[in-house]
């Protein structure tokens, strides 16, 4: 009958007891609450495609972050620093296989394409690509002496190699359909630029911090709750193609706060938030440097 009565008049005793109980005993709430945040998943944020700036770009992502964190209080400021310093390039001579080639830099083409052979199957298959004539022809047009250095870049992070091309790739595009069809390869000498996350700076980032890439809404959610409790956090900004997401940011200074983290992220799967210095240390694929 209290139950009815409560309905009627519009007063939710269930809510009214979360309320008291937020506002008397904050860190519990907050403990037991992020367990039942529902958040939804995150969708794919390194998308395929045969053009490179399509997909995630750690300097980038770092870099907003790092620009938001400055501008925030400066507790955060070591952080930004942090962030600028990443990752690292170094460079290499090496003969390559163009199989080994995810996608290139530029294109005019106005259709995305998942990889280079789906490209090349609308855009390069008018392009004669069966004898031997016609493959050294295509390698002669697709990577012509006169613009020799050919660069190429190396992901650690995704293992993914993409052509520094000048030209539409066409040519190249029909080399790797010949390759696929007839089994052969050819070895491009280049020089390979490798992009790194320096490891030294990864630990630090791991030991320090909580870096957890969530929906914006929800990240704010987050952020309230823990605000209210006194704990210190922060949001920093994702990359700007990937303004849904954001970084929720606290220190791993204080073990109240981590406890509530671990909480979080026990009872949430890492497709609804992603603990980004695990992500990091995880994904890597080392640049075989013989």
């Amino acid at each position: 009958m209290s139950n009815e009565k409560a309905t009627d008049s519009g007063f939710d005793l269930e809510q009214f007891i979360n309320l008291i109980a937020q506002r008397l005993f904050p860190r519990w709430y907050a403990r037991h609450a992020v367990k039942e945040i529902e958040i939804p998943a995150i969708e794919d944020i390194n998308p395929k495609s045969y053009l490179c700036h399509r997909w995630l770009s750690l300097i980038n992502v770092h870099q907003a972050a790092a620009d938001s964190l400055t501008s925030s209080d400066q507790q955060w400021h070591s952080l930004a620093e942090l962030l600028k310093k990443m990752s690292s390039e170094n460079e290499y001579p090496r003969s390559l296989s163009i199989s080994a080639i995810h996608g290139i830099k530029v294109s005019q083409c106005e259709e995305d394409f998942p990889d280079l052979l789906s490209y090349g199957a609308t855009q390069a298959n008018q392009i004669p690509q069966e004898t031997d004539n016609e493959f050294n022809r295509n390698i002669t047009l697709a990577f012509p002496e006169a613009k020799q250095p050919f660069h190429i870049c190396y992901r650690e992070f995704d293992g993914r190699y993409y052509y520094l091309n000048e030209d539409e790739p066409r040519h190249f595009a029909a080399l790797l359909m010949q390759c696929k069809k007839q089994q052969r390869d050819y070895n491009l000498t280049c020089t390979i630029h490798v992009e790194s996350i320096q490891g030294h700076m990864l630990d630090r980032l791991r030991s320090g911090f909580w870096m957890l890439l969530m929906k914006r809404e929800y990240a704010y959610q987050l952020y309230q709750l823990l605000k209210q409790a006194k704990f210190e956090c922060e949001i920093a900004e994702f990359e700007w193609r990937r303004s849904d997401l954001v970084f929720f940011i606290a220190r791993k200074n204080d073990q109240a706060l981590n406890d509530i983290i671990f909480n979080l992220l026990s009872n949430h799967n890492s497709t609804q938030v992603v603990d980004w210095g695990r992500l990091l240390s995880r994904s890597h694929f080392p640049f075989q440097n013989k």
